[in-house]
């Protein structure tokens, strides 16, 4: 059965509040309590998951499963690199050029399917693809904020999103899984290689090159109860991000979702604006509305598309477009 229209309707405004909440939390982290460490952050943010989901899963929210170890621990690189990367593009950038930049997982997505997969496209799907390049372009020219470092970094996270939502897409269908069940399954491998792996934030590009240059000396020189505090409070978001979408996915109907999803890139987009201070261009704001009207017709024909599907596909084909949201503890998906 599905929840009565309220219930529903509590989901949606959950997901968007969460999704929103840890963008800005994030940015909050690495902007005003000087956590410059990204690699360091998504360790954090996959213990809490994992735990969380845990606690779901005992709940009965859903059902664990077991997976072959080689599957695991490919997935789990898969999941650091799109996290760490896209978590970096939020330290470095705007939060509106961060998100903006996201766009952009949409194309590199099709390439990396055309090329890997063989897929093709129909010709309007790649029409409005294009619409969305032109937009993001226009936005990121006139974007006077943006470094050459931010750009190749935010370039980075785009294929980075893009193979990873492939691969967890690919890896799901297989398996036949949830992307819950992956979750859960994989965050642990992920927490170990990322603490392993965290020595490597001293070499990623910083905003505030004079900030704590490494984990030892944030902590003896910077760490103040509400520092850590915000840094807990990023990881619990984190979980929230994941839960909320899980309910999304099983209260909605696809139109709905990527209804959502667009409320989301708004708000995201507009918290930017509020909380940081993010310069707004007449030619920058026409670029992001370009590529929001191109986000839109792509999503419309994506919903023509599923509508050819079964039920069930349809379904599953929710689950994958999230899959691109719930690794997303940074607040990566749309």
């Amino acid at each position: 059965r599905r929840p009565v229209p309220m219930l529903a309707i509590s989901y949606c405004l959950f997901n968007i509040i969460s999704v929103v909440s840890i963008v800005v939390v994030n940015k909050s982290v690495f902007q005003i309590a000087g956590f410059q460490f990204p690699t360091l952050l998504v360790c954090i943010h996959c213990g809490i998951t994992h735990l969380g989901l845990r606690t779901a899963a005992a709940m009965g929210f859903f059902e664990r499963k077991k997976f072959p170890q080689h599957a695991l621990v490919t997935l789990a690189i898969s999941f650091i690199g799109y996290n760490v990367a896209s978590l970096a593009n939020l330290a470095l950038n705007t939060v509106g050029f961060y998100q903006i930049s996201k766009i952009m997982a949409t194309p590199s997505t099709m390439i990396l399917e055309y090329l890997w997969l063989k897929k093709s496209f129909p010709n309007e799907m790649i029409y409005s693809v294009i619409l969305m390049c032109i937009g993001v372009g226009l936005a990121t020219i006139t974007d006077f904020q943006v470094t050459f470092s931010g750009a190749v970094i935010a370039a980075i996270a785009a294929m980075a999103a893009a193979q990873s939502y492939i691969f967890i897409g690919k890896t799901q269908r297989d398996l036949k899984a949830s992307s819950n069940q992956l979750l859960i399954a994989y965050t642990p491998y992920c927490f170990l290689y990322l603490l392993l792996l965290s020595p490597i934030d001293t070499l990623i590009p910083r905003k505030n090159p004079d900030g704590a240059e490494n984990i030892i000396v944030w902590v003896q020189e910077e760490m103040t109860i509400s520092s850590v505090l915000l840094v807990i409070i990023s990881g619990c978001i984190g979980l929230l991000v994941s839960l909320s979408t899980f309910l999304l996915i099983n209260a909605t109907s696809p139109l709905t979702y990527n209804i959502v999803g667009h409320a989301k890139t708004i708000c995201i987009l507009l918290s930017g604006v509020v909380f940081f201070k993010d310069e707004v261009t007449q030619k920058k704001g026409i670029g992001v509305l370009i590529a929001f009207v191109g986000m839109i017709w792509y999503g419309q024909i994506k919903l023509r598309h599923g509508k050819k599907d079964s039920p069930v596909r349809a379904r599953a084909s929710l689950e994958l477009n999230a899959a691109q949201l719930k690794p997303s503890i940074n607040g990566s998906g749309r």
